[in-house]
């Protein structure tokens, strides 16, 4: 191993740096390091080009905004942009005088997707910057690039059914997977539908446990494995929708060495006993385009949920001597998977899948642009100092909103971003086709004010978007817990509505939410572990009557939870992976 530090320069403008050496492998000490003061990144240099119709403007803006409410780089307030999956940033104190280190390798041009676009706003630095992410993403894929597994066969065509099996990879080859031992993994393609009811191929992973999760007295059951009528012991089942990966077709959770969320939740689920069935999401890991552009309907909850539940169709057709075909099972999802789940428990009133048991929902994202005018209007009446943390997050989130919005409805056509963004996202983003490290690195620079156009959200498109794909406020199938942190990326009042306005269409259904002190968007995970795993177990092992789906009087309650010491718990808005630590300059990775 090599220690390398910042030199006394960078480590003075990053006074927020630890005195800590980076490590890296003597390979990588070969390589060339770049050692950049993101507080260049922070307020953009009049230097930059920035194109001519705008490039007047922002030299106005700066000289007249220096230290106003929205002069802060997307990359200051949300770092990976969090961009989305809400897979969230760095905090802004964290990043103030950061300095980030560019690894330059050899190889790279080799795993980089070539020149970016004819761009006008990404200078070098920006360019190393999105280079940076690239091969880091390239790095934590089991796959560069994608092996012929997401290729959809030939046979595939949009008159198939929903739910049909294009192809089964029973044993996945886990050499260059991070799965525990114990545990095996299996791949499926099959047939889903879009948002306009359009037949799509996706893919997803099935995790397997070592042996079917014993239903113990402890959680009302017997002492036996999930018993179906044949007398055979099955394995009983999550279907489990994963957060914000990307939004181009390498970033699916299938190829990432560590699943994305590894013992976060899926490997702790199969280790329970827990099969997990586990979407990617249609347009990531297999698209039907040729041109670059995303096919993934990101948080347009209704299309997730169909990916969802036709992944436990196609699981049980490909598998039927491990999983029944009414088996138990509970559907569960983080962040854009949230809003998923939320929305698979009401695809459950018009379009049952057989074995239900309930849902839980951590850090849903429900309506998502009244959430935006909300932290608009906060940052237009309040001094960056005093916004709470979900502010520049969800702000941070109009380029991939406006994208995801385009992707259903070609017409809206990016309109709601501005010159900027969209160079940013066109010229940039797709063309390097990066997930989450890329897609905040390539607005680093950007601030706050250039990410959307004033009064997009108020476009008929993109209204009659966010009815298509909200969350809440229809009828839904219980049970469904809702978890989320004191700190959260969206408030916790908004998500209260949510739950009230499903109670008041659900009838007499059940809809619980748990609100745990001090937690921020990822390590509420952790901290209400405790919670969803005993939660799923005695809903698996109750048998088909238990509870369905009502518990008297309970539908909209919020009940707090206290943690010990929660003014010394490690709080990072990132998400704790439990298997990696960085340097704080290198902290950007955590958003992957």
């Amino acid at each position: 191993m090599t220690s390398f530090s910042f030199s006394p320069k960078a480590r003075q403008a990053a006074k927020r740096v630890p005195d800590v050496p980076f490590l890296v492998t003597d390979q990588q000490a070969t390589n060339k390091y770049l050692i950049l003061d993101t507080l260049t990144l922070c307020k953009r240099s009049k230097t930059d080009k920035y194109g001519s119709q705008d490039h007047s403007d922002q030299n106005k803006h700066d000289k007249e905004q220096d230290g106003s409410r929205l002069h802060i780089s997307a990359h200051q307030s949300t770092l990976a942009l969090a961009l989305a999956s809400m897979k969230l940033p760095i905090a802004q104190t964290h990043l103030r005088g950061l300095a980030i280190l560019l690894l330059a390798h050899t190889s790279f041009a080799q795993s980089f997707p070539g020149s970016l676009g004819q761009n006008t706003t990404c200078n070098e630095q920006c360019h190393q910057l999105v280079q940076l992410g690239t091969e880091f993403e390239a790095d934590s894929f089991a796959h560069t690039p994608l092996d012929d597994f997401y290729t959809p066969p030939n046979t595939f065509n949009t008159s198939m059914e929903p739910g049909t099996l294009l192809r089964i990879e029973a044993h996945t080859d886990l050499t260059n997977y991070t799965v525990p031992s114990g545990l095996t993994m299996s791949r499926i393609m099959y047939t889903s539908q879009s948002l306009n009811g359009t037949i799509v191929p996706v893919s997803a992973f099935v995790l397997w446990p070592y042996a079917p999760f014993q239903s113990t007295a402890e959680y009302g059951g017997h002492g036996r494995g999930h018993q179906p009528q044949s007398g055979v012991s099955k394995f009983p089942m999550v279907a489990w929708a994963h957060g914000t990966a990307g939004y181009f077709v390498n970033c699916a959770p299938s190829n990432y060495r560590s699943l994305q969320y590894n013992f976060m939740t899926s490997y702790s689920l199969a280790l329970e006993g827990f099969a997990v069935v586990a979407t990617d999401y249609a347009g990531l890991g297999v698209t039907t385009r040729s041109d670059g552009e995303s096919s993934h309907e990101w948080l347009a909850g209704p299309a997730g949920a169909n990916d969802v539940a036709y992944a436990i169709e196609a699981a049980r057709k490909a598998f039927p001597d491990q999983l029944d075909k009414e088996g138990p099972f509970v559907t569960m999802g983080h962040s854009q998977g949230g809003n998923v789940a939320w929305a698979f428990a009401e695809r459950q009133v018009s379009s049952p899948v057989p074995g239900y048991r309930g849902t839980i929902a951590i850090s849903p994202v429900t309506r998502l642009l009244d959430l935006v005018d909300k932290a608009l209007a906060v940052a237009a009446s309040t001094l960056p100092a005093s916004w709470p943390l979900w502010v520049p997050i969800v702000i941070g989130l109009q380029p991939p909103i406006i994208a995801s919005i385009t992707t259903s409805f070609s017409g809206y056509n990016f309109s709601g971003m501005t010159p900027l963004s969209y160079d940013r996202w066109n010229n940039v983003l797709k063309p390097a086709q990066g997930c989450l490290a890329a897609g905040g690195l390539a607005f680093a620079d950007v601030t706050l004010d250039q990410l959307a156009r004033p009064g997009w959200t108020n476009n008929s498109i993109a209204q009659h978007w966010q009815q298509e794909v909200a969350a809440g406020g229809k009828k839904f199938m219980g049970p469904l817990l809702v978890l989320a942190g004191e700190d959260d990326a969206l408030p916790i009042d908004f998500l209260e509505e949510g739950v009230a306005s499903s109670c008041n269409a659900g009838g007499d259904q059940s809809a619980e939410m748990f609100t745990y002190q001090a937690m921020k968007h990822f390590p509420v995970i952790q901290a209400s572990r405790m919670k969803w795993m005993g939660w799923i177990k005695e809903r698996i092992a109750g048998g088909d009557n238990h509870w369905m789906g009502k518990e008297p009087g309970t539908c909209g309650q919020n009940t707090f939870v206290e943690g010990l010491n929660t003014n010394y718990t490690l709080q990072p808005i990132t998400a704790n992976w439990l298997v990696d630590w960085v340097a704080p300059a290198e902290a950007w990775k955590l958003s992957f």
